[in-house]
């Protein structure tokens, strides 16, 4: 089967018409603690609306949106192109050339920076989608649908680091967002937690939600495109 994928522009131009009538519910939007009052919960509202579509553990929805808090203040067409992200860009796509090879975009459109709501490099995000979606369009970064899909993948693989069993916490697994190679180490999460504590208040959950421990999440990158296709 050719690893060529259709672009999915057609999804996005859905989901960013989506986050408009899911936002403007997002008075109340609901926390797995309980009603979101945060500053950001009016922001990130679409993020867990389509986390929910997805059919993942509201939890999860409520992780996702802390991370999308920080990264883009939840708009899906946030980008960083920064010369320090560039490079990280660069060097993401250096290391996973061969995923790549035959798809047909040009090297500069994988190392541009990062984006979207989770501030994916597209050469790490698109490794999360599995070989027949390898090939959709390094600016799938900005779908809301598909960067969800890239943050499930992330997330999943994250968990399987060492790093993350010895301190199984949302705590650990947002700060291994950025660094996965600190997880677990206890001086990293110390000069970290505050910032996480005031983004968890922005988003509506409590500074006590950073210390919960992650459900287990059996659904695939690929898996949650799928989903979300469909709806």
């Amino acid at each position: 089967m050719s690893r060529r994928s259709s672009s999915p522009v057609s999804w996005g131009v859905a989901a960013v018409a989506g986050l408009v009538a899911v936002v403007s519910m997002s008075g109340t939007a609901s926390a797995s603690s309980g009603t979101a009052v945060g500053d950001g919960a009016y922001r990130i509202a679409a993020v867990r609306g389509l986390a929910a579509e997805a059919g993942l553990p509201p939890a999860w929805g409520d992780f996702f949106a802390l991370v999308a808090w920080r990264e883009s203040k939840g708009n899906p067409q946030a980008v960083n192109d920064s010369a320090s992200e560039a490079a990280a860009a660069a060097k993401a796509f250096d290391r996973n050339r061969g995923r790549y090879e035959g798809c047909g975009h040009p090297d500069a459109a994988y190392i541009f920076g990062s984006g979207g709501w989770f501030g994916m490099l597209p050469a790490n995000g698109l490794a999360q989608l599995g070989e027949e979606l390898y090939c959709l369009p390094p600016s799938s970064v900005l779908e809301p649908r598909v960067a969800l899909a890239m943050a499930v993948g992330f997330a999943r693989g994250l968990m399987r680091w060492d790093g993350f069993g010895k301190v199984p916490t949302w705590l650990n697994l947002r700060a291994m967002w950025g660094a996965p190679a600190k997880g677990g180490d206890a001086a990293y999460l110390a000069s970290k937690r505050a910032s996480y504590v005031q983004d968890a208040a922005a988003v509506g959950l409590p500074a006590s939600w950073l210390d919960g421990r992650p459900p287990p999440l059996s659904v695939t990158g690929a898996e949650v495109l799928e989903r979300l296709q469909t709806v």
